[in-house]
């Protein structure tokens, strides 16, 4: 079966079928092809994960073995798969399969099954999704469901959390797409005005201060924001610009306003102000989405790392990290969360902290974790989220800490448990993978419970 038939049955899997062709040649290109005759073994219980199994044509029958007794489960056909939910969970088969008829497999080995979740960040929450359906499938099969189901709710959430930025990077990359053409156009209706080498110096040189002020602006607080982007599209609009009050947030994530609008038209002049505006604003939008699809990926790419570290799979390779850069990226991917009125984030940062040798996506989950914690715990009514960074000794710390309700007493011993959690639709993982990761980099994590809410430190060697 050739590279270009394997796309095409791919094309028939409800799972794979929003894939671009460029995706689902990369896995053609990736997997290899299995055969197995009838009345032989696909899969054996208690086998270690060897790969994502897409069953392309033929049967299948599964069975669990319990003491001498061998029973019928559940059957596979073409179309289905197998092999998901121990890869996420790093265990063995629970049943064996069997082909009832002549089976053709394509197989996705380990590596390539997570190389291709970040490639394909969509196709993450259906893999989620199915494996939250085949755990509580098991539960039923293996033993009662309310000592199993955690593990299909851990499944569910984080399918959820995959969904989110998976869906955001789409949207921002179909935007994307669209603005690149405009942008094209307009630049072109510069050409038009016959320009010279000053003028084109200093047009060149827009985008370049753009994305730096971009770069060094620190973060506003929302009313700040909201009174800059008012100030912006109010400056546009009197200047004739299309879609002012559309185009003025992105020209605020930017870290611009009125007075480095002001500047630019300075420099430009009258006759060339409006169509350098054109310009300028679609190509600043197109780097905020640029950044946004960014963000998305690598979110994604953070949650399936942070579902290796619970599985215990192997460490990444270590970089230099720098904190602060870390606690951002976290504050950013949780922006849609830190919109609240009544909700203010504080920094404390100490200037002089220096870089860390670590896993650099390890721990932009450990920091996002622990700021979603902190969001958490605070609720509906809002409040202060608090981060502070210090050096101590050989160690780096960091304080991550919220006036919300604070832990009680009695739970507090529970906090690290696998599947814990004192809120009602979390998966009760997120504090228990941060220790997992702090411990990993031979640090340790602690949790100070208080009347004024929740401090949790994380020391890590410098």
């Amino acid at each position: 079966m050739g590279s270009d038939d394997i796309v095409a049955a791919l094309r028939q899997v409800p799972l794979f079928a929003r894939l671009t062709g460029e995706q689902l040649r990369w896995m053609a290109d990736h997997g290899r092809q299995l055969h197995f005759p009838a009345g032989t073994r696909i899969a054996e219980q208690g086998a270690a994960a060897d790969g994502l199994s897409v069953i392309m044509e033929g049967h299948t029958q599964w069975s669990r073995r319990t003491g001498t007794e061998s029973v019928p489960t559940f059957t596979l056909e073409a179309g289905d798969l197998f092999g998901e939910l121990i890869l996420f969970l790093n265990a063995p088969y629970p049943h064996s399969g069997d082909a009832v008829t002549d089976v053709r497999l394509f197989r996705l080995e380990p590596a390539t099954f997570w190389e291709l979740l970040r490639l394909a960040p969509g196709l993450s929450r259906g893999l989620m999704e199915l494996a939250s359906q085949r755990s509580q499938q098991q539960a039923q099969d293996v033993r009662p469901q309310s000592e199993v189901l955690p593990v299909g709710r851990m499944a569910a959430e984080l399918g959820a959390e995959l969904g989110s930025p998976a869906a955001a990077a789409r949207r921002s990359a179909a935007r994307l797409g669209e603005l690149m053409a405009t942008v094209s156009a307009r630049a072109m209706a510069l050409g038009d005005h016959g320009l010279s080498l000053p003028q084109r110096s200093v047009l060149l040189a827009l985008p370049r201060e753009a994305a730096e002020r971009g770069r060094t602006s620190p973060p506003l607080e929302p009313l700040a924001r909201a009174e800059r982007e008012e100030a912006l599209g109010s400056w546009l609009e009197a200047r004739g610009v299309a879609d002012a009050w559309e185009a003025a947030p992105a020209l605020v994530a930017s870290g611009l306003d009125v007075a480095w609008l002001e500047s630019v038209a300075t420099r430009v002049g009258g006759a060339l102000l409006g169509d350098v505006l054109a310009w300028l604003v679609v190509a600043v939008s197109c780097d905020v989405l640029m950044a946004e699809v960014a963000r998305g990926t690598a979110r994604v790419s953070a949650l399936v790392e942070g579902v290796k570290a619970y599985a215990f799979m192997d460490p990444v390779p270590r970089e230099d990290v720098d904190v602060h850069d870390g606690l951002e990226h976290a504050l950013a991917a949780l922006g849609h969360r830190l919109r609240g009125e009544h909700l203010t984030v504080e920094r404390e940062y100490d200037p002089h902290l220096p870089r860390l040798k670590a896993e650099g996506v390890a721990l932009d989950e450990l920091w996002t974790q622990l700021v979603l914690n902190a969001l958490e715990a605070l609720g509906e009514r809002g409040g202060r989220v608090r981060l502070r960074t210090w050096k101590d000794a050989a160690h780096v710390v960091v304080e991550v800490s919220d006036d919300g309700p604070g832990i009680p007493k009695d739970l507090l011993p529970r906090i690290f448990e696998p599947f814990f959690s004192t809120k009602p639709h979390a998966a009760g993982m997120g504090l228990d993978v941060c220790r997992r990761i702090v411990e990993r980099h031979g640090g340790d994590l602690c949790v100070r419970a208080e009347q004024s809410g929740t401090r949790i430190q994380v020391r890590l060697p410098a």
